[in-house]
């Protein structure tokens, strides 16, 4: 799936190629969630089909990572992903084109590599769950640190 706006263009991979943000991790200032999340996460966004449109979320993780062009590519991603997988049924039918990114029955992850961040992808096709999550990790944090 591509999306072209301007100069940006989202491509999915079937495969990380940004595996060290998941080596460091640690309790998330400005997550509700009591679980180390690694030191790069920005946030994610949460959706779910309700059976007429998507129906998402925001939840910050570390908020002195977010800058307002990630703010506005990952809205842009965002907005491609429910645009173009505008049904439940469309989700399903686009994952199961990818069986390299099946990650469990009914789970499948990808990834992107955006200009501000780097992006997981994961869509859960069954009914009546969380079907979206779209995880956003700033680049290069430990190129910065000297990791």
């Amino acid at each position: 799936m591509k999306k072209k706006k301007g100069e940006a263009t989202f491509e999915f991979l079937e495969k990380c190629n940004f595996p060290e943000v998941f080596l460091h991790c640690s309790k998330a200032p400005d997550s509700l969630s009591t679980q180390e999340q690694p030191d790069a996460q920005i946030g994610h966004i949460r959706a779910f089909y309700d059976g007429y449109g998507w129906q998402g979320s925001y939840f910050p993780c570390r908020n002195h990572l977010r800058t307002s062009a990630f703010d506005q590519e990952a809205l842009d991603i965002y907005q491609c992903l429910v645009t173009q997988l505008n049904s439940l049924e469309s989700l399903r039918r686009f994952c199961e084109k990818y069986p390299s990114a099946k990650a469990g029955k009914e789970t499948y992850d990808f990834f992107m590599n955006g200009h501000t961040a780097d992006y997981w992808i994961r869509f859960i096709t069954r009914s009546n769950d969380y079907n979206l999550y779209l995880k956003a990790y700033t680049k290069g944090l430990y190129s910065r640190m000297g990791a």
